[in-house]
């Protein structure tokens, strides 16, 4: 068992709290109704940092807007039930390789979706839908700005995170 940290871990980790507890504030601050999701993109956003976080939160966001849509599409115009998600679900793949989309945004997308086509607290699915899609994208915000303000960073990475 490894007993000492490297300042590269005690670094990520730090980087990830802040980021974390930002978005958190931010989503509290805009009254989000369920404020959890934008510090749950921060840390996916804020961990995936050291390979270029611009471009992994560029996909995830087209992820994202790609999957609430669809979601709210298909609640919009069709009953609930396991057939449609897993048509939609798969209908939201298609559309992400027509676009030649990075696997990160079929996957982000997907669980937008989800998370959409089951909450049923909220009778207006485009609320749901708008709602995930500015909590995902404020904690993605949020990362990215953390990642490019922090002044310590890993070795082997270059200034723009790439």
């Amino acid at each position: 068992m490894r007993w000492r940290l490297q300042s590269s871990e005690i670094n990520a980790a730090a980087q990830t709290a802040v980021a974390a507890v930002l978005a958190l504030l931010l989503a509290r601050l805009f009254q989000l109704p369920e404020s959890f999701w934008a510090p749950i993109s921060a840390i996916v956003c804020s961990l995936d940092a050291l390979d270029g976080a611009l471009r992994v939160g560029r996909r995830r966001l087209l992820g994202t807007a790609l999957g609430v849509t669809i979601g709210a599409l298909q609640m919009s115009f069709t009953t609930h039930s396991l057939p449609s998600y897993a048509l939609v679900i798969a209908v939201l793949g298609l559309v992400c390789s027509a676009l030649s989309l990075h696997p990160s945004a079929f996957r982000f997308g997907a669980i937008a979706l989800t998370v959409v086509v089951t909450d049923t607290s909220n009778p207006n699915i485009w609320i749901t839908a708008a709602t995930r899609f500015i909590d995902v994208s404020l904690g993605i915000l949020v990362a990215l700005v953390v990642v490019k303000a922090w002044p310590c960073k890993p070795p082997g990475t270059t200034p723009t995170g790439q």
